[in-house]
């Protein structure tokens, strides 16, 4: 399928985003990043989702290898790199630490930033079965998308657990996912040109969008010192932050259409690198290993003085240029499966040779 361009550059700018969060404290910027961070990416999921003219068969191993797959790799990687880090800063190794992490690993219950990969999966899976059952009635697959989100609410409301493999996560993911599925569907191509056609256009009317947005969490932080938070499985009040979290999206996306381009399309290939290894291996080594003295100064300082957004602008491109050394080291071994991409032909040439 050809790469869309505004798509690979809202996915990379909202990982980008993703890693600049994760490494600053609380504030308003952080409630307008989350309330929308993450349902971006099953948005964008949606928009790029194909459910017709496949077995489930065919769709399943597709899905096991975009998403669980690199749950596993990565997730292991992740168990290592934790372990060097602990071994690096002379911190304690609990016992049986590896056994245990591989443990927590397989249950997938919120562990490491790779958590949301299989909410993901599971909404893909859900929105191909919707699609079969309505025929691919649009409007039916809204109707159905809508009940999961029902399900979401009633479940956070009375328990508000995390499950197996994220599963909590994808009764709130569904309705994202369909939003980009209807977004990008020939049923609404009127509307999706209208948007997207000129990048003026989108940019403007995105930024409309992102304005509303920032004023309804700027209203919902002030008044309840919440955000959206699908970690923390955060979602009240349900008809403000799950319609916000659908115009911040759209809004992002439209801005990215405004300003898209191949400098910025292309890095997308490291986001599955960056999601999981950015906290656990990254901020370590650049808070305690090799500035810790800037951290001890820039820490306790409330998150709009300067010397703190510069440390975690640093803290960010830092993390983005070593991560960039992962990526390309598992893009190029045996193993580069586990960051979705195909095997190095030199392998192939290797092959043939031996053959």
């Amino acid at each position: 399928m050809k790469r869309i361009e505004f798509i690979d550059v809202a996915k990379f700018l909202a990982m980008i985003l993703v890693v600049f969060t994760h490494g600053i404290k609380e504030c308003n910027f952080v409630a307008l990043v989350f309330s929308f961070h993450l349902p971006v990416f099953f948005v964008l999921n949606g928009m790029t989702l194909k459910v017709e003219n496949q077995t489930f068969g065919d769709f399943l191993v597709k899905k096991l290898k975009r998403y669980i797959i690199p749950m596993f790799g990565l997730g292991f990687l992740c168990v290592l790199f934790e372990l060097l880090i602990k071994w690096l800063l002379n911190l304690p190794i609990p016992e049986h630490f590896i056994i245990k992490s591989i443990a927590n690993l397989i249950n997938q219950i919120r562990t490491f930033a790779i958590w949301f990969l299989p909410a993901l999966f599971f909404t893909d899976i859900i929105l191909f079965g919707f699609h079969r059952l309505s025929k691919g009635r649009l409007s039916i697959m809204g109707i159905l998308s809508l009940l999961v989100l029902g399900i979401g609410i009633i479940f956070n409301l009375n328990h508000n657990v995390p499950l197996v493999w994220n599963f909590d996560a994808a009764l709130f993911g569904t309705i994202f996912t369909y939003t980009g599925f209807a977004f990008r569907h020939k049923k609404l191509s009127g509307l999706y040109n209208f948007l997207t056609k000129k990048r003026l256009w989108a940019f403007l009317i995105g930024t409309a969008l992102m304005t509303a947005t920032y004023f309804i969490s700027q209203y919902v932080y002030t008044n309840t010192h919440f955000h959206l938070e699908m970690f923390f499985r955060i979602y009240k009040p349900y008809y403000i932050m799950i319609p916000n979290a659908i115009i911040g999206s759209i809004g992002f996306i439209l801005i990215c259409r405004g300003i898209t381009n191949p400098i910025l399309a292309k890095p997308v290939e490291m986001n599955l690198a960056l999601l999981p290894f950015h906290q656990v291996l990254a901020f370590p080594i650049f808070r305690s290993i090799l500035f810790p003295e800037w951290w001890a100064k820039v820490h306790m300082l409330p998150a709009s003085d300067f010397q703190y957004i510069l440390f975690a602008t640093t803290m960010t491109l830092f993390s983005i240029a070593l991560i960039a050394v992962i990526h390309f080291a598992i893009k190029y071994s045996p193993f580069s499966i586990i960051v979705n991409q195909p095997l190095a032909s030199f392998y192939h040439r290797k092959k043939r040779l031996q053959a």
